[in-house]
């Protein structure tokens, strides 16, 4: 089966990602990873998140981050032998071997004319926080692939984690599917539930459904390269898309007993 040539693109994450990135490697040949520093990354979004969860929630898991970090130090002084790259997505390009760069905008005239130069056979998205548009979709041969934290076409948007846990669903789910100039739109490639019923933060319900969006990734990987994809539509006129959250919902949230962390 060939391996196919492929780009990462996604956001700053210390917790989830780099494992998928590491599993994802065994698939395929990784040619970069990009991390995309845009306005609707989660790391530029602090403030909103101390409107909505509280101090006591952000502080908390700022210094799960800071001693993430301190992990990542770690790591890089001693070979990656104690936290295996997990620590950034920095961390995972190092210890995999391939090059990191970062980008402001995926839509830029530089950024396309890197990816034409660099030809990848498939690009695929994690938790990307920019509309990819034409010109992007079109580089890659075997097309853009986005992992996506719900079961879609249901909890469309921003914040699966969020809403699912604010619906009290039992199940979570993910999905990985064929992207378009459209938020999570595209023909469904795989998807699969996990069971959150006994969740109470948000933090438990993307550890559960990024491992499960990591898994399925390396199925449709594999699909792919053999083509033996079998598309599935998603149906946007079903489910419901989601933006973030108001105030009033993450105090009802709250109200709940539901928390960040």
């Amino acid at each position: 089966m060939e391996r196919l040539r492929v780009v990462v693109l996604t956001q700053e994450d210390r917790f989830f990602i780099p494992k998928n990135i590491k599993k994802l490697s065994q698939v395929c040949d990784i040619m970069e990873i990009v991390n995309i520093k845009h306005k609707s990354s989660l790391e530029n979004k602090v403030s909103d998140f101390l409107k909505w969860f509280g101090f006591f929630q952000v502080a908390k898991m700022g210094l799960l981050t800071i001693n993430r970090a301190i992990e990542s130090a770690i790591d890089n002084m001693t070979g990656f032998r104690y936290f295996g790259g997990e620590c950034s997505i920095k961390d995972a390009a190092k210890l995999l071997k391939v090059p990191y760069s970062v980008t402001h905008s995926v839509n830029s005239k530089e950024f396309l004319e890197k990816m034409r130069n660099l030809q990848p056979d498939l690009i695929v998205s994690y938790s990307s926080p920019q509309v990819f548009k034409p010109p992007l979709l079109a580089i890659p041969k075997c097309g853009v692939i986005n992992v996506h934290g719900s079961y879609l076409p249901n909890y469309r948007g921003c914040l699966p984690s969020f809403w699912q846990l604010y619906h009290d669903e039992k199940y979570a789910g993910a999905t990985v599917h064929y992207m378009s100039e459209k938020i999570d739109d595209g023909d469904i490639i795989i998807q699969g539930q996990v069971d959150i019923s006994d969740c109470k933060t948000m933090f438990e319900v993307m550890n559960r459904t990024k491992e499960l969006g990591g898994n399925l990734l390396l199925e449709a990987v594999k699909k792919i390269s053999s083509g033996q994809v079998e598309r599935k539509k998603n149906d946007t006129t079903k489910g419901q898309y989601f933006s973030w959250p108001t105030i009033e919902d993450t105090r009802n949230f709250r109200r709940k007993g539901k928390k960040l962390i």
